[in-house]
């Protein structure tokens, strides 16, 4: 059996970004990011990247001797029980209280589900079956979670990094890997020096969401010990998108008090019951929360 140590478990981390990433530039296709061939090139290579970083942690715990195998460590172990199936949307609830305030909104504008402006086959049969759909709700939110949470994690937890190591410094990667954005932005906006200042300031930006996000996603694989209940809440959080402020300020001022008020009962929602909704027994338990 072999140790890992501190740097190796780290280069291994290099190497999963790098992978997920290089796989965007070997399949390229001309276009912009959102056109099909585009969408459908990366797709693949993110799930060939997937499917490689698995490959590399299942090597690095058989060479560590590890106690479990590659299923349970990247959080693909099938819960005991059938209620713990249902378990995995606990987070779900909690991540609505991050985003009480642009839910609110939606009720006002009767844009939630049942409501008058709300179109099952709109909103949510085209949405998700559409590529754009398929590629923000279901390939980016499982790949990037399955390569920079569950691949990650398992093997820095190897190096024995501390549970806030890999809550707070993990999701870097994960961060950093949003910045190759920055290109396909200076392309679009025009490759002058504006589109280059807007580029680099959209890619920080995006840089400083993901990593925060990244936080969330890390402490929720670390607690519950499974793969889903973080696809779930990126792909939720994908769909309801960074909060509209701009569409506060033209709305009644009985609305507006409302939506303001919102947000930070939201998060103190969120603050206040994290533990709770996130019980490592509710799933089954987690080998990495103990």
């Amino acid at each position: 059996m072999l140790s890992i140590t501190a740097g190796i478990a780290n280069l291994i981390c290099i190497g999963f970004t790098l992978i997920y990433i290089c796989g965007f530039y070997i399949f390229k296709t001309p276009g912009d990011r959102n056109d099909p061939p585009v969408m459908r090139a990366r797709m693949k290579s993110v799930t060939i990247a997937s499917l490689i970083s698995a490959f590399i942690v299942m090597i690095v715990l058989k060479l560590t001797g590890s106690n479990y195998n590659v299923i349970k460590a990247l959080g693909l172990e099938q819960p005991p029980h059938l209620i713990n199936i249902f378990n995995y949307l606990r987070p779900l609830i909690l991540t609505c209280g991050l985003f009480l305030g642009p839910i609110i909104m939606m009720y006002f504008d009767q844009e939630l589900p049942f409501q008058k402006h709300f179109d099952f086959k709109r909103d949510v049969t085209m949405s998700v079956m559409s590529l754009l759909g398929q590629r923000n709700y279901v390939v980016a939110p499982l790949t990037e979670e399955f390569v920079f949470r569950a691949c990650m994690i398992s093997v820095l937890y190897q190096a024995n990094y501390s549970r806030k190591y890999l809550i707070f410094v993990s999701p870097l990667y994960f961060g950093i890997a949003h910045l190759h954005h920055a290109w396909d932005n200076y392309q679009k906006f025009g490759k002058t020096r504006q589109a280059l200042k807007m580029a680099i300031l959209s890619s920080l930006f995006q840089f400083v969401y993901t990593t925060m996000f990244g936080w969330y996603a890390s402490y929720l694989f670390l607690r519950m010990g499974k793969l889903w209940p973080p696809v779930l809440c990126h792909s939720f959080c994908n769909i309801m998108g960074f909060p509209d402020f701009g569409g506060i300020h033209d709305r009644p001022m009985y609305q507006k008090k409302i939506i303001y008020c919102c947000f930070p009962i939201g998060i103190l929602f969120f603050i206040y019951n994290i533990d709770y909704f996130t019980l490592p027994s509710s799933v089954g338990g987690s080998v990495y929360w103990k």
